[in-house]
């Protein structure tokens, strides 16, 4: 235990019931009262490849991982060489009945570190309370719970809903806990009881991932269709999204492709309908065509990227931030876009909303970012904020691309107010007819730069946290946010300025605090 933390982690092959697993324990661990964050790591495999989940239990709200865990449970043996490593001083190490096979090299991290292994039998344990093999996982939670000395109530309460609507045998899934529980193997020596009482507030929370969050903030800002190619870690917006349709009447479709999906939203806006789409890096990729003709359409358009590792394909199931200058300049030539970061289920759920009434109020592209540390996490969450007002930025008008001063045009839908509505993706006059004219085309393009400027005056600064006199400031976005406001609790002399806005860009405050500190 560390820094206020009680840290677990379940390592094996993807297939072996993991993400079940975690869930289960992160749901139960909050009914219990206590505040933790969930995070999971998986190979691009279907089953096989080493998989983790890892669960931060805290005294207080946290918004990032440990490097190092108090309580290891091994699934698979290949998965001791992967995390035994994050392993800390005095930790305990759970395995099944077969010898783990460990180098000379582990066998000194283990005593030098001082970590007990715990060997369980856990199919055996399982049987001999008439369950079956695929029990035995049940009996590691149980084993786990008393670890932690909690009380087994609402353990049973999130196995029991978890498992409601599948055909399983609950009782036994129960007695399976229950042998886990009261195994003989569980010693004094080796019990980590949580030493921060439970909080009402915490066991009242909401278990909520970011995708999950945008997703209902889409759903609070009238989004009524929702278009998309499945990519991780986009892919559980398209899943939630899908999976509640019939409650939120929204129109789900799964695209061909990704290009597909980028001009259904296109589309979809155009005529008054909000619509948005999900993707990563790559996927973004095959959507600029439609980004840029957005751009100079002036047509709202509302697109999550959610980030991954790397380029090409990259690491397609582990976390990343390198997405920032194709979500800034991704797109052939020049126009308006914006670019907002998202740290958490607040954010999301709030900035999805303000991502829809900038696209429709200003007329150009939004991009959402998040990261699959933020995207895939569970965070505990005390409530959602209330959902803003709906802003469409609808108006009358004679010429649809008319030159304004603030660079917004009149929009209206087609067909309602004015009989003629004329939309070009080529370069156009006022009155939405093409052009070649030099002085047309710079009197076209400078309009719709000047919206940059305008909403750059409406967006709000960055928030700044930590020390007023900091020896050290860091600046950051998404889910470094959420590490470094961790970090701040115990280094009061630094401090740390988190933009949520990314493009335009308000610098002035950078340039402040460097000269302040010249």
């Amino acid at each position: 235990m560390s820094n206020g933390r009680v840290i677990i982690k379940f390592g094996g092959e993807s297939g072996q019931g993991i993400n079940t697993l975690g869930k289960i324990l992160s749901k139960s661990v909050k009914e219990s009262g206590f505040f933790n964050f969930a995070y999971r790591e998986y190979p691009s495999l279907i089953r096989g490849g080493v998989a983790s989940y890892q669960i931060d239990i805290a005294k207080e709200e946290i918004g990032s991982s440990s490097r190092y865990c108090d309580i290891l449970l091994i699934l698979h043996k290949v998965a001791v060489h992967e995390y035994l490593p994050s392993v800390s001083q005095n930790g305990i190490v759970i395995h099944d009945k077969d010898e783990l096979i460990l180098t000379q090299e582990e066998k000194e991290y283990i005593t030098k570190n001082n970590i007990t292994l715990v060997s369980l039998d856990t199919i055996k344990m399982a049987l001999e309370v008439k369950g079956i093999e695929i029990m035995a996982n049940m009996v590691l939670l149980g084993f786990i719970w008393k670890l932690l000395n909690l009380d087994t109530k609402p353990l049973e309460e999130i196995v029991r809903k978890t498992f409601e609507h599948k055909d399983v045998d609950m009782e036994a899934e129960i007695r399976c806990i229950m042998a886990g529980y009261n195994s003989k193997q569980i010693k004094e020596e080796i019990v980590k009881p949580l030493t921060f009482k439970p909080q009402k507030q915490w066991k009242d929370s909401l278990s909520i991932t970011g995708n999950e969050a945008i997703a209902l903030g889409a759903i609070s800002a009238g989004c009524r269709a929702f278009y998309a190619y499945p990519m991780t870690p986009a892919t559980s917006i398209l899943k939630f999204l899908g999976d509640t349709y019939k409650e939120t009447g929204i129109l789900v479709k799964q695209a061909e492709n990704e290009i597909t999906a980028a001009q259904l939203v296109m589309g979809s806006m155009n005529i008054g309908t909000r619509a948005m789409t999900a993707t990563s890096g790559g996927g973004f990729d095959l959507m600029a065509e439609t980004v840029s003709c957005a751009g100079i359409s002036e047509t709202p358009m509302v697109i999550v990227m959610a980030q991954r590792t790397g380029a090409g394909t990259g690491v397609p199931t582990w976390t990343g931030a390198g997405d920032i200058s194709l979500a800034v300049h991704g797109g052939h030539g020049e126009f308006s876009r914006c670019v907002i970061s998202i740290s958490n289920p607040q954010d999301a759920y709030i900035l999805i909303q303000k991502a829809f009434n900038i696209s429709e109020i200003y007329q150009m592209p939004v991009i959402l970012l998040t990261e699959k540390q933020i995207a895939e996490s569970i965070f505990n969450t005390k409530n959602l904020p209330k959902a803003i007002k709906i802003e469409r930025g609808i108006s009358k008008g004679k010429n649809r691309y008319e030159i304004t001063d603030n660079g917004i045009s009149p929009r209206w839908i087609p067909s309602k107010d004015n009989p003629t509505y004329l939309q070009n993706s080529d370069e156009h006059k006022p009155s939405g007819e093409s052009t070649e004219n030099s002085k047309e085309i710079i009197e076209m393009s400078d309009k719709r730069l000047r919206k940059l400027e305008t909403l750059k005056q409406e967006l709000p600064e960055p928030e700044y946290f930590g020390s007023k006199n900091p020896d050290t400031v860091f600046i950051g976005y998404g889910s470094v946010g959420n590490t470094i406001r961790d970090i701040l609790k115990e280094n009061p002399n630094i401090g740390y300025l988190h933009y949520q806005y990314i493009y335009p860009l308000k610098y002035e405050k950078i340039i402040e605090i460097h000269e302040e500190g010249a």
